[in-house]
């Protein structure tokens, strides 16, 4: 009886402790998807190379962007004055897990700003994304955008 005990308490807390790990990641994985974003929202490089591998692909309406697109991105925004102001809003659907690998879906709302005349805008996405743990870090392999017309 008492190994019995023994046994359910070791499984209670190897249960608890893997919960509060899934519940971490999740927490880093919202945190890097968010951070991945600013390279929209604020155009600089260094939310791609901080929040994704090198080889990472974005499939987005029929297009497959990577790095060189994204750099491309970044260097035609930064070259005249910003005229707007982007918020982005994530609500999570599911996250997956095995091993060093996740993947999650959630959906994307940006609300844009023109600064010029005060329009705005809300567009909207359904996404997916891959991730892989690398040194501790979750970083951004893939993501897949689908825009949702309203």
């Amino acid at each position: 009886m008492k190994t019995l005990k023994i046994t359910l308490l070791f499984l209670l807390l190897t249960i608890n402790s893997f919960s509060q790990n899934r519940a971490k990641d999740t927490l880093e994985i919202k945190k890097t998807l968010t951070d991945f974003f600013e390279v929209f929202t604020n155009p600089d490089m260094k939310y791609f190379d901080r929040n994704c591998v090198p080889t990472f692909e974005l499939y987005e309406v029929g297009e497959v962007w990577n790095i060189d697109n994204i750099k491309g991105y970044v260097k035609k925004v930064q070259s005249s004055p910003k005229n707007w102001e982007r918020t982005n809003k994530f609500k999570f659907i599911k996250f997956n897990f095995r091993k060093n690998l996740a993947w999650a879906s959630y959906h994307n709302t940006a609300y844009i700003t023109n600064l010029t005349d005060n329009s705005k805008r809300e567009i909207k996405w359904l996404e997916s994304i891959v991730l892989e743990k690398i040194k501790n870090k979750w970083l951004l392999v893939q993501m897949h955008s689908t825009r949702i017309k309203e």
